[in-house]
């Protein structure tokens, strides 16, 4: 590979969607909820985002070279490369990369709060980088100790999407926000849980201890599996909560998504088991393809209604 090949793999560019939709779902509830959306802080705000990836994506790689190395000694042909352990880049350059990324979303807060006048932006990017220094990286480390999925569904499906909103809206919560922060965190930590269903072995070997080593496979694709039926019923009942919200052509549309996605995941769960590569992923792809493209759909078409009621 090229050097500029080599970053691209070590960036994992098809993992992007974890953060880049909770930053869409926040910009895009906040522009419903501004007097006036703003473009230039949409564009900052993605800037922002993909900074703080690229820091999380490098610095994750850089804490996990043991329990990474594991996995490639223990299965060579069932993972696919890792960043350091397959030398892509040596682990140095991969520390000095993510801390760059880190210091540039930090500084691109401190241009969105001299351009937007508005007083947190700064400290959240600070608290971006503590949340995930204390995620992967001595002394806390609390992605090895148990809390690494809580850790990331407050950060993913509450903080960043929390954040965007109050880029555009500012201090503006109502009861419908909150109703979608909950399904957005609620996604984040099945999310979160499905990640860790391929590396139960090279964790547990590592001592990393994470809901997959804990509690076992089964029982962790259990809560997986009822966190999405439950966010679907969830759903039915946001739906009819807000219905002078959506339409219900936008109802429809949002439930027959959800439910394709739905029917593949429980077709998959019980063959996900303990190395099982190739269903583990089957499993995961419908989970993502579920959140991700329900998150994107629902903010679109948000968005979309509330252009037709302004214009």
């Amino acid at each position: 590979m090229s050097l500029f090949e080599k970053w691209l793999y070590a960036l994992k560019i098809n993992s992007w969607p974890k953060l880049l939709v909770p930053f869409f779902l926040g910009q895009g509830i906040g522009f419903t909820h501004s007097a006036q959306g703003s473009f230039v802080i949409f564009f900052m705000g993605f800037l922002f985002t993909v900074f703080l990836l690229g820091y999380i994506v490098l610095l994750n790689d850089y804490a996990d070279i043991n329990v990474d190395t594991i996995k490639r000694k223990l299965f060579p042909n069932d993972c696919s490369p890792k960043t350091i352990p397959d030398q892509i880049l040596d682990s140095k350059t991969v520390l000095w990369g993510g801390l760059l990324m880190g210091l540039l979303s930090i500084l691109i807060a401190i241009i969105l709060q001299f351009y937007t006048g508005k007083d947190f932006i700064v400290l959240f990017s600070f608290l971006c980088v503590i949340v995930f220094a204390a995620y992967s990286l001595p002394p806390i480390r609390l992605n090895y100790r148990g809390g690494g999925e809580f850790l990331e569904m407050m950060g993913v499906g509450l903080m960043l999407p929390l954040f965007h909103f109050y880029l555009q809206a500012g201090i503006s919560i109502d009861l419908m926000l909150v109703f979608i922060l909950i399904m957005s965190t609620l996604y984040a930590f099945s999310s979160a849980l499905a990640s860790g269903l391929s590396d139960e072995e090279s964790d547990r070997i590592g001592g990393k201890n994470t809901f997959v080593t804990f509690f076992g496979n089964q029982r962790t694709r259990t809560i997986i599996d009822f966190i999405i039926l439950f966010n679907y019923v969830y759903l039915l009942g946001f739906c009819i909560f807000f219905k002078t919200v959506f339409p219900f052509y936008t109802d429809f549309v949002l439930i027959l998504y959800s439910l394709y996605h739905i029917y593949f995941i429980l077709k998959f769960s019980g063959n996900a088991r303990t190395n099982e590569f190739q269903f583990q992923k089957m499993y995961k792809d419908h989970i993502h393809k579920l959140i991700w493209g329900f998150v994107s759909l629902f903010t679109f078409l948000l968005n979309l209604e509330y252009f037709f009621k302004m214009y």
